[in-house]
């Protein structure tokens, strides 16, 4: 991971670079910014893939139920997918189109949360009965 952590840092940098020399032009360096945010999103889910999939393992190897896992997992990238999209629209000047982006995201997770919430709601009552 140390080494695509540097090819990471030097895609940010030189990203940067090209972004302050476009910057009389702000719709290409945002698509500047967009594509470095991809080859960086691909160099992450290329190092994040196998400790994701080992954990997973892990727990089916202990007859634990991974569906809890994965539904955070999914909450996380809907989280890391929703800022990258607001700041997108910050940086090129829509802020409410930036709100709009955070309230889909959460509304997305709170979506993606409802059978976790059904199945501890049925353990309660099941419970109290």
């Amino acid at each position: 991971m140390t080494a695509d952590l540097f090819k990471i840092l030097a895609v940010c940098l030189i990203a940067a670079i090209i972004c302050i020399i476009l910057k009389p032009k702000p719709e290409y360096s945002i698509f500047t910014a967009v594509a470095a945010v991809v080859c960086i999103a691909v160099l992450l889910l290329k190092n994040i893939a196998l400790p994701i999939s080992q954990i997973i393992d892990k727990l089916s190897e202990h007859s634990i139920n991974t569906e809890y896992f994965k539904v955070a997992l999914k909450a996380v990238g809907i989280g890391y997918v929703t800022a990258f999209a607001a700041d997108a629209c910050r940086d090129s000047g829509q802020t409410m189109l930036a709100n709009c982006a955070e309230l889909a995201g959460k509304c997305a997770i709170f979506i993606l949360s409802l059978p976790l919430v059904f199945s501890l709601l049925e353990t309660a009552i099941g419970f109290v009965k």
